[in-house]
């Protein structure tokens, strides 16, 4: 059973690493078509009296022509639902998969039983991302509301004050404007963020889904009763730090703040 679960092993890290390069495929080809979209929309819009004048211009242009137009509409608008859908089949086929390998090869049960299971932790944890990202959005706007409503506050106490002395308008308003602030915060975030995406094998462009893939990956590889290696304790312990690290808070503030 070992034997076969180290196979089922193998293949499910094949088929992450499948489904992960056609993924990779597909973003490529949507951003790039999505590219030329907005050029082909610019470029109907300084021409549209043309079009206005010959409506029969389009029916002319070559079969070719057509269906890449139609291409270049249509791939935009449905390549992000096939991503998702490609995702969501390689969660839930790779989750199983690892899970049913363990089972096998430690001779307990782990995870799940069926994939209908592992389908249902995926929409819930995308899901429970979704929440997480409008709470932090609306946190974001609120922030911001504070943010111009307190400039405002010290704007007009300046103006104020301007008022009342007949000088030293541009100091008030500059010591209103900018007190407070210290510059860089956190300062070693951004080289803890890299080396935690580096132990994980993920770009510093990642997203949460990647980085729990590759966390999970990881840890199967490096779990200290799966790999009998004397450094497979060490690395197993720096994936879960790097893991714990790079949550999605910490992605979108060295996405803001870095790239």
């Amino acid at each position: 059973m070992k034997f076969f679960g180290k196979i089922l092993h193998g293949l499910a890290t094949g088929l992450g690493t499948f489904f992960n390069a056609l993924i990779n495929i597909m973003n490529v080809i949507v951003v790039t078509f999505e590219g030329i979209r907005q050029l082909l929309f610019m470029i109907f819009i300084f021409g549209c009296s043309t079009i206005f004048i010959f409506p029969i211009i389009p029916l002319l242009l070559p079969k070719e022509v057509m269906y890449f137009i139609f291409a270049v509409i249509f791939i935009p608008i449905l390549g992000p639902k096939f991503i998702s859908f490609l995702r969501y089949i390689n969660y839930t086929l790779t989750e199983w998969m690892y899970d049913r390998a363990d089972s096998m090869i430690t001779g307990q049960k782990v995870g799940y039983e069926s994939l209908s299971d592992y389908s249902d932790k995926y929409i819930y944890e995308q899901e429970q991302m979704r929440r997480r990202q409008r709470e932090e959005e609306a946190r974001r706007q609120q922030e911001e509301m504070n943010r111009r409503f307190e400039e405002f506050v010290r704007n007009f106490g300046g103006y104020q004050n301007s008022r009342s002395y007949g000088s030293g308008y541009n100091t008030g308003y500059g010591q209103g404007q900018y007190s407070g602030y210290n510059g860089v915060n956190d300062l070693g975030f951004k080289d803890k963020y890299e080396q935690a995406c580096k132990i994980l094998g993920v770009g510093v462009d990642t997203d949460i889904y990647e980085v729990k893939l590759n966390y999970r990956k990881l840890a199967k590889k490096y779990h200290p009763d799966l790999n009998k290696d004397p450094d497979a304790t060490t690395m197993f312990t720096k994936v879960n730090d790097a893991y714990e690290f790079l949550t999605e808070e910490n992605i979108k503030k060295y996405k803001q703040n870095y790239l």
